[in-house]
């Protein structure tokens, strides 16, 4: 599903501001560690592989691949205060090379290219994924991404609302993805895919009823709906939420590797 009121270039001020603040001081909630070290595990083997980490942000998870043995990792951010904070942290790497560019503009071919919640900003992702994989990979190369994922209670709360009643989750999230959308992809593109998904307790679970505390009492308020009843809502959730069964589709983040046949 895709947001009609967001385009990746209005989101560029909006990520200058949130990277000036301090991105994961005050904005964003979950263990980017964590996370990123689930799309680095992904692949088994990363020495002297050329990486593009596409929308690098502050240059982390491009850290933590360059610590692998990368031949080179090239990190790419539309985000200057990104890049700059990347680069205060990480500039001495050798086997990292930061630029403030639109990484959908690169040219150069890869053996993996890395998203970590970035496809969910882009205009057409999936235009995007046929241009990568078409022209900016080695042979054998591979696609990494990692993404929310709404096939989960989470999910099925936020696209009710968002869909029903246009309440939006995010305000920088253009596009809402579930496994099934890349499952289709791939089949249409013929490509392999491997997928796994992780934060099922965000998905559906304690951590589920925590996020919604906050975020949905302002996602009602910013909608101008009436969100008095938020807290009996979660109560009744999260009981219910306990006889939920998860599955591998099920987690609040899903990790795919998309490679042409």
């Amino acid at each position: 599903m895709k947001s009609k009121k967001i385009n990746n270039s209005s989101l560029k001020a909006k990520y200058e501001n949130i990277y000036q603040k301090g991105a994961y001081k005050k904005f964003f909630s979950f263990d980017k560690n964590s996370i990123q070290n689930s799309l680095v595990k992904s692949i088994a083997n990363w020495n002297k592989l050329e990486v593009l980490d596409f929308g690098c942000g502050e240059g982390d998870l491009s850290n933590m691949i360059a610590l692998k043995k990368a031949k080179l990792v090239h990190s790419v951010d539309y985000s200057s205060k990104a890049i700059n904070i990347a680069k205060k942290r990480y500039g001495r790497k050798k086997n990292i090379q930061f630029e403030l560019a639109d990484a959908t503009k690169v040219k150069r071919k890869y053996d993996v290219i890395v998203m970590s919640g970035v496809l969910e900003h882009i205009d057409a992702p999936f235009k995007l994924l046929k241009k990568l994989l078409k022209y900016n990979l080695n042979k054998n190369g591979m696609v990494v991404f990692l993404s929310p994922s709404f096939m989960n209670p989470r999910g099925y709360v936020w696209m009710t609302l968002q869909i029903l009643l246009k309440v939006p989750m995010s305000l920088t999230d253009i596009h809402f993805f579930s496994p099934t959308d890349f499952i289709k992809f791939s089949k249409k593109n013929n490509c392999s895919l491997s997928f796994t998904t992780i934060a099922h307790n965000w998905g559906g679970g304690k951590k589920t009823i925590k996020d919604f505390n906050k975020r949905l009492v302002n996602a009602l308020r910013d909608a101008k709906l009436n969100n008095k009843k938020v807290k009996p809502f979660l109560v009744w959730l999260e009981d219910a939420i306990k006889y939920f069964q998860h599955t591998n589709n099920s987690g609040a983040l899903m990790v795919c590797k998309l490679k042409k046949k």
